[in-house]
Parts: structure tokens; sequence; C-alpha cells
């Protein structure tokens, strides 16, 4: 596992609502890096870093700029990501299903961040920290699914914990 990608999925679990240029940014570094990983096989390592922190920073400013906007797009990428992994994991990949992970996936989630932002952002940011955190493990194992289920709980959670704080200080 890449060194960013276990402090963006920390990041994502604990703070992903409250700091939401977070979940947009990480959006970014994940579709740049898995394009970089299909298109830029050969080029130097250190680009293939620099693309997806670039596209990472600024899917930052775009949230910054524009909140709504950037929160739909990124909701887009990690619903199709979340459902191309877990298609994957359950050996559904090929042409078909990873159109049906994109276009399925990528506007359920964009439409539940659009409609009932903070819930689904809690939800969404949980899910994609998990994932980050526990991709590169072995799947078939009872307790990889059981410490992805525990990473899910505990970020929407912690995440609810410190939405609801806020809440009381208005």
């Amino acid at each position: 596992m890449h060194i960013p990608a276990i402090f963006v999925g920390l990041a994502l679990l604990t703070m992903g609502r409250q700091l939401y240029w977070i979940f947009v940014g990480a959006a970014g570094f994940i579709f740049a890096s898995n394009l970089a990983s299909q298109f830029m096989v050969g080029h130097s390592p250190l680009l293939m870093v620099i693309v997806p922190l670039a596209a990472g920073l600024a899917g930052v400013l775009l949230a910054i700029l524009a909140q709504h906007l950037a929160v739909g797009i990124a909701g887009f990428i990690m619903g199709a990501y979340l459902l191309i992994f877990l298609f994957s994991l359950f050996g559904l990949m090929g042409p078909g299903w990873t159109l049906v992970a994109v276009a399925g996936g990528g506007s359920l989630a964009a439409a539940l961040l659009l409609f009932f932002f903070d819930f689904a952002l809690i939800a969404l940011s949980s899910l994609a920290g998990a994932t980050l955190l526990v991709g590169g493990l072995y799947w078939n194992s009872i307790f990889t699914w059981m410490l992805y289920a525990v990473l899910v709980v505990f970020g929407v959670a912690c995440q609810t914990m410190h939405w609801k704080k806020g809440k009381e200080g208005d």
C-alpha cells in the first residue's frame, strides 16, 4: 500500500464530512492514479505520483471555488470507484460491468450527495477511506471483511459525532 493512500484513507475515514475538500481531492487523486497506472506505463515513478497529486490539488481548488459542483463530480468518481472495486472483488469485471459500475455507481453517489449532502458525504467518505486502507489486503479472508466493516462503522461514528458536536455549537 502506498503511503499517500494510507494518509488519504485515514483523513477520509475520520474527517470526510467536515473537510469535504479532502473528499474532493481524494477523488481527483484516485481518478488520476488509476488513469496514470493504465496510460503512463514505463514513465518515471515520480511522474506517476506527481500527476495524481496535481489532480488531487485541482480537486481541492475546485472544492473551494465551487462546492456543489466539486462534490457532485467527486461523488460520481467515488461511487464509480467503489462499485468497480466491489465488482472486481466478486469477479464481475468486464467491459459491460465496468460501464454499469461507472454509470450506476457514479450517478447514484452523485445524486445522494446532492440531495443528502451531509449523510451521503459521511457514508461515502467512510466507505472510500476504508477501501483505501484495506484495499491491498487479501479479500477472501473473513478478517479483511471484518476489518473493512469495523473501519466503515468507525468512520461513520467518528464523523457523525464531529458533525453533531458542531451543530450543538451553532
